[in-house]
């Protein structure tokens, strides 16, 4: 299937070679009366303006001097850069050159790969060349190259991950079998837990973020009291071991009701807190805040940690992303990513604020249910 495409439009371009070539062999024919060179060359440009127009590609039509003479609809919507008039050139050299190598080769189509527009888009072009110019057909391969990134990162993120505590475990498990007192032994079988329990956390993670890749989870319906989750939240999370001892706090101001099902909420606020907890440092103190501000929720959660450096803090929301004071501790570095994920699929907005000295704070926006 992945192939199928650029056969099926490497097919258009030979048929069309082939077209114009036996317009010229016609044209030449001794039983019919010789075009002049106008008519002929208004001819040709008539029939490959008739190609462009009819593909479901992005195709131009480029003269031999590198100009755009002619840009199909779909081009125009998706490449307003690309303009009639406009010297290829300037626009995308690369571009440029497989045009002018058009030029100078034969009338065989040929494929690469360029990027164009903003943000760049990549895509795999076809150009056949014509008495007088160039077509070039263009499609967008953009998602298929970032899934591809994407999933060579996530691959060696994983594995790290994955084997980063198990390495723990196996260290701690032979330390089990030297001679310990009680006390020992049950600090080694407590941290083996804990190390379980992460990995744990970043399988299930892994699990929920592959869901809402697939759009299992993100259109799940349901409203939720998102005071009363954050306040459920912090008390739990009081509770357990990463916040046993800390000051946490919840305010909730009014009724605050958000169109998102329970379970996704209690996510996004679950990471939240743990990450202002294992990030902002076993000192910090943690407040979260719930309130309406118009036709929105607002979500905060402020801690008075280390803060984020600056260099750091455009990234803090990409997989397995973690910045250098954090890359030794404990977390997966999915937290952020599927607050981001879930929030922006409800029509919500999440953003990351600090002076990097001072604490960190996170903010989720939400349509609010009135």
């Amino acid at each position: 299937m992945d192939l199928l495409l650029p056969l099926v439009l490497l097919a258009v371009g030979v048929a069309a070679g082939w077209l114009l070539r036996g317009r010229r062999s016609a044209a030449a024919a001794p039983d019919e009366p010789a075009a002049t060179d106008g008519q002929s060359g208004a001819r040709w440009h008539a029939d490959v303006r008739a190609i462009a127009d009819a593909a479901s590609t992005f195709a131009l039509i480029i003269d031999s001097e590198g100009t755009v003479v002619h840009v199909n609809e779909s081009a125009r919507s998706a490449l307003p850069a690309v303009q009639v008039g406009t010297s290829l050139a300037a626009i995308s050299p690369p571009l440029a050159d497989l045009v002018r190598r058009a030029v100078v080769g034969d009338d065989g189509a040929s494929e690469e790969r360029v990027f164009l527009g903003e943000p760049p888009r990549s895509l795999n072009v076809i150009t056949v060349a014509f008495a007088g110019g160039v077509l070039a057909s263009l499609y967008d391969v953009t998602e298929d190259v970032d899934f591809d990134e994407a999933r060579r990162t996530f691959s060696a993120a994983v594995s790290h991950e994955l084997r980063t505590p198990l390495a723990r475990i196996l260290g701690l498990a032979e330390s089990l079998g030297l001679p310990n007192t009680d006390d020992e032994r049950e600090e080694l079988v407590t941290q083996i837990e804990h190390e379980v329990d992460g990995m744990r956390q970043l399988i299930d993670e892994m699990l929920l973020l592959a869901a809402l890749d697939r759009g299992r989870l993100a259109v799940i319906g349901g409203v939720v009291d998102a005071g009363g989750v954050a306040s459920d939240i912090v008390e739990a999370a009081k509770q357990r071991r990463i916040g046993r001892g800390r000051d946490i706090t919840c305010t909730v101001t009014g009724e605050v009701d958000v169109p998102v099902a329970q379970r996704l909420f209690e996510v996004v606020v679950q990471n939240l807190v743990d990450n202002a907890l294992i990030h902002g440092g076993p000192a910090a103190a943690v407040l979260v805040s719930v309130r309406a501000e118009g036709d929105d929720a607002v979500i905060t959660v402020a801690d008075t940690g280390i803060g984020i450096a600056s260099q750091h803090l455009p990234f803090v929301f990409q997989r397995f992303y973690r910045g250098e004071a954090s890359r030794t501790g404990p977390g997966s570095g999915l937290g952020l990513a599927l607050v981001k994920h879930i929030v922006e699929a409800h029509g919500g907005a999440v953003t990351a604020e600090s002076d990097g000295t001072s604490g960190t704070l996170l903010r989720v926006t939400l349509p609010r249910v009135s």
